[in-house]
Order: structure tokens, then C-alpha cells, then sequence
């Protein structure tokens, strides 16, 4: 469960997630209109569910994605990232790890994590394994981010990352214009108004 104002990094956390899943991190986009994009790892059996619930006004939303069906396979034989997890309350369920993200300086973020559930026997080993990530995204590491629409190379501190300039970010922008990105439901007006 991501937890975190706009812009505190909620998305590219799950691209770093889908990196280590063997999951090309730049096919990663916020499902912000479509609630929810699944990506095929690189092991057969390896799911990644991107789930964003900025959007969801009631449990019908929710279940409108098979979230409490019986049969859900996706959600116990998948790595499940939600986006805005604290608006689903008790939902989520008693097995979570949430990821509270928040911003610390400009480019910086301050990670909280909470365990519940099977979550808690396994901190040891996570706390260690994000020690190991940012050593090695300390000053002078190496950091090999590419543009989603060129593939060239971008530093993750410019200004307009994950994007290498102003125009393949409005290429990206066009994408919806275009109506390449699909939307399973039409836009409201509460849907372009900010959450209090």
C-alpha cells in the first residue's frame, strides 16, 4: 500500500518494484483513469498488479476490478501495488506492507514503512535490502533511467524525469489526447478537483 501526497513518488517506487521483478520499468504508468494496469514479469509466473485508487468514489469502484471476488486470482498470485492505499480503509486487509512516501527535499524523499500481517517476519530482510538500494544510489553511483518515449538516457534529478526533455513529455501528454491511453469509465468533474 503506497501512501503519499501527489508527487512524493508513489509511481516510481512501483517502477523500481517492477525493475526487480524483471519488468521493463519504463512500460510502468499510473493507472490514474484506468484503476489498474497488470505487468508480466520476467519469471512466467511473476505478476505485477498496479492498482490507483486516487480515482475510486465508492466500493463499487473497487469491486468493479474483482477486488473482494472469490475467485481473484490476481491478487493471491501477483505482487499488488496500490497507489492512495489509505483510501481503502480496512480493504486492503490485514496483510499489508505500506509504504509511506514523503517529500523531504526536492529531489529526496523520506520512506516510512509499516508491516502487518506475514509483512512483519519479513522486515529484517527488506530493512537490509533497502540499505543495499540506497548505497548504491548514494552521490556517484551509477543510475541508468531512460526516457519512456526515446530511450535515451536521463539523469533522475533533472527537471523534467522520467522524461530526458520538455517534448517527450508532451509527446507522453499527447498519448492521452490521442486516446492511446485507454479510460474504463468517462471523466467526472469530481475528477478534476483535488482530494481535501
Amino acid at each position: 500500500g503506497l501512501i503519499g501526497e501527489l508527487g512524493s513518488g508513489k509511481t516510481q517506487f512501483v517502477r523500481g518494484l517492477a525493475r526487480s521483478m524483471g519488468i521493463d520499468p519504463n512500460a510502468v504508468s499510473s493507472p490514474t483513469f484506468v484503476l489498474m494496469h497488470e505487468y508480466a514479469g520476467s519469471h512466467p509466473d511473476t505478476l505485477l498488479v498496479h492498482i490507483d485508487a486516487y480515482r475510486l468514489h465508492s466500493d463499487g469502484d473497487l469491486d468493479s476490478i474483482g477486488w473482494d471476488q472469490p475467485d481473484c486470482q490476481w491478487r493471491r498470485d501477483a505482487v499488488v501495488a496500490v497507489e492512495w492505499a489509505d483510501r481503502l480503509g480496512t480493504r486492503l486487509g490485514d496483510d499489508l506492507l505500506q509504504v509511506h512516501l514523503a517529500h523531504h527535499e526536492e529531489h529526496q524523499r523520506h520512506v516510512t514503512l509499516q508491516a502487518s500481517g506475514s509483512w512483519v517476519g519479513r522486515m529484517a530482510e527488506l530493512a537490509a535490502g533497502l540499505d543495499r538500494i540506497v548505497a548504491d544510489k548514494s552521490p556517484g553511483a551509477s543510475r541508468d533511467a531512460v526516457c519512456p518515449i526515446c530511450r535515451r538516457r536521463v539523469e533522475p534529478d533533472g527537471r523534467t524525469f522520467p522524461f530526458c526533455s520538455q517534448r517527450c513529455r508532451l509527446v507522453d501528454l499527447n498519448k492521452w489526447f490521442n486516446g492511446e491511453y485507454l479510460i474504463c469509465r468517462s471523466i467526472e468533474q469530481d475528477d478534476m478537483e483535488q482530494p481535501d
